[in-house]
């Protein structure tokens, strides 16, 4: 019996990891690309009440002022960026046949883990924290109320921001090598210059979005 919950046990614990890490076994094609969709907008409507801007690919910055409209343009840039590259690429080293819809959809589930960033980004004291570096730089007006509590807020919310670009780079590298069928040395090449490609895609389109304004 003791084997047998130990079995169990593992089994749920592959399970847990699997979704969190490779969940495209499981989510794909039109379901992925909804609840992706879904998470990028979302990402970005907090994003807006905070003035974070997920401005490329695997960037984020705060404190601009901007439409609403940017924000939810940035997400959909970010994604299209990335997924049209990798599709290409795919195409090109895949020796199998797949669907663009499970690429698409699959690179927009994950950039979920954003959400979580734009979510730690959301207190007052992550602005007053960049505010008081921002014054010590520029030798402007010191922002005097700076608290214990802001500054660990915001060594919170830096270390999140860190950890889900590290766990969201692993989901599209999964979503990829899933999506096309393609792994080994391959899979890692072509996924290093689809990224930054699509970073530097993406940096382009909002940088001219941002002159729209």
């Amino acid at each position: 019996m003791t084997q047998l919950a130990n079995e169990k046990t593992g089994k749920e614990k592959r399970t847990l990891v699997q979704w969190l890490f490779n969940p495209f076994k499981f989510i794909a094609g039109y379901q992925a690309l909804l609840i992706g969709l879904a998470a990028i907008i979302l990402t970005s409507l907090l994003g807006s009440l905070s003035n974070t801007h997920f401005d490329g690919v695997l960037d984020v910055h705060t404190g601009l002022q901007s439409p609403l409209w940017i924000f939810l343009c940035e997400g959909l840039i970010n994604w299209i960026s990335l997924a049209v590259p990798l599709l290409l690429l795919g195409l090109i080293a895949s020796r199998s046949s797949f669907r663009t819809i499970d690429i698409v959809g699959t690179q927009a589930l994950a950039r979920w883990p954003y959400l979580v960033t734009a979510i730690a980004m959301l207190p007052a004291a992550n602005r007053k924290v960049l505010e008081y570096l921002i014054s010590q730089y520029t030798q402007g007006q010191t922002v005097t109320s700076l608290a214990p509590t802001d500054i660990a807020i915001f060594a919170v919310a830096i270390l999140l921001t860190i950890l889900m670009l590290i766990w969201m780079v692993a989901l599209m590298y999964r979503a990829y090598t899933v999506s096309c069928n393609i792994k080994g040395p391959k899979a890692i090449v072509t996924f290093i210059i689809g990224l930054i490609g699509a970073e530097v895609i993406s940096k382009i389109a909002i940088l001219a979005l941002f002159r729209t304004l």
